[in-house]
């Protein structure tokens, strides 16, 4: 089996893609929180705490450029507990994958296929996601180079269309701060947190041309990412108010649906929509490649590709039967709920792994 590569710039779009997605989704700056019209505040603050813990997960790799974290792990802490650490890794790319698909399905039968059963449109969205990451890496990398353009100019013209009614109703972004830090703080939280999603780069940095450089990529897709959470919550809070936009289940969507923008032109919703859908792919792709490679190289298998089937089944199932309904789903993105568990899944296994590199470097300067 021949060594994939990818470019920094595919790189970038693949990550971009995936926190777009999912920040965009159910803007949880404003669902998952009491920060009202400070929401967008919250949302530059999330930048901080996500960049830090993008350099707990990527700084450990860049120490051994060509290891994907199953075999560094094993490295760092011996043959079968860096295997136990690294089940957590594949664990939490099935979750992710699997919660990702659950709310675009959700949204997809609150807005346009309510007849539609839920596991058909699940399972669609698994085999799509299976068939790219049983492909390779490449295949994603190369779906994102053709998909981005179109993803960010949907996105761009849903924040346009935006523009006369927050010019109109810009007032309700007022007053700033009014109740202090504390609202914008808890609002943080799970943006932050969410940076989950970026474990994938523990097992594609052996994947890219330049190693070295994926911190860099890494912290500038979280940038671009969080710009276009801060201009989303911006246009969210002013077009439809801090109150309705907290109630609502998927406020960026349910916004662009109020947009009339000609007695030609009503419905632009399906910018979104189809945007929304291209970053699940690719998202949902990525996790699912990580996913089987990480198992088969626990499992000693020199072909990653025999799990990407039973694994997506898996994630399937996962979505479907986690949850009962979205309303269930976006009470787990709370801060005490999602905060410790997301946390978990970043600071266990890096935290073990951090402290076992430490204690090597140590050892090799002589100090006991």
């Amino acid at each position: 089996m021949g060594i994939e590569k990818i470019t920094n710039r595919q790189l970038f779009f693949i990550l971009f893609m995936m926190r777009v997605t999912v920040v965009i989704g159910f803007l949880p700056v404003l669902t998952s929180a009491d920060a009202q019209q400070d929401a967008w505040i919250s949302a530059i603050v999330s930048f901080f705490g996500a960049a830090l813990l993008v350099l707990i997960i990527v700084g450990l790799g860049m120490r051994f450029p060509d290891m994907t974290a199953v075999e560094y792990a094993q490295k760092l802490i011996g043959k079968w507990a860096g295997k136990a650490v690294s089940l957590i890794f594949v664990w939490a790319f099935l979750v992710i994958a699997a919660t990702d698909i659950r709310i675009y399905g959700g949204v997809l039968i609150t807005g346009f296929l309510s007849e539609t059963p839920l596991s058909f449109i699940i399972f669609t969205m698994v085999i799509a996601g299976s068939i790219a990451a049983y492909s390779g890496i490449e295949v994603i990398s190369r779906a994102a180079d053709l998909l981005f353009p179109v993803f960010l100019s949907m996105l761009v013209l849903s924040l346009m269309f935006a523009i006369p009614d927050f010019l109109l109703l810009k007032n309700n972004l007022e007053p700033v701060l009014a109740r202090g830090a504390g609202p914008v703080l808890q609002g943080s939280i799970i943006p932050t947190i969410i940076i989950a999603q970026y474990l994938i780069l523990t097992m594609i940095i052996p994947a890219t041309e330049q190693p070295k450089k994926a911190l860099r990529v890494a912290l500038w897709a979280l940038a671009g990412a969080s710009a276009v959470l801060v201009l989303a919550t911006l246009t969210v809070i002013a077009i439809m108010g801090p109150d309705r936009g907290y109630r609502t289940v998927f406020p960026f969507f349910s916004m662009v649906t109020t947009l009339n923008i000609s007695e030609f032109l009503e419905r632009i919703e399906p910018l979104t929509l189809f945007a929304w859908g291209f970053g699940v792919f690719i998202g949902v792709s990525t996790f699912m490649y990580c996913g089987s490679k990480g198992m088969a190289q626990i499992l000693g298998l020199e072909d990653y590709r025999p799990l990407v089937g039973p694994l997506a089944v898996i994630s399937g199932v996962f979505a479907i039967h986690s949850y009962q309904n979205v309303f269930q789903l976006l009470t787990f993105f709370q801060p005490k709920i999602a905060g410790p568990y997301a946390l978990s899944l970043i600071i266990v296994p890096m935290g073990i792994l951090w402290t076992a590199y430490g204690i090597r470097c140590l050892q090799n300067r002589g100090i006991k």
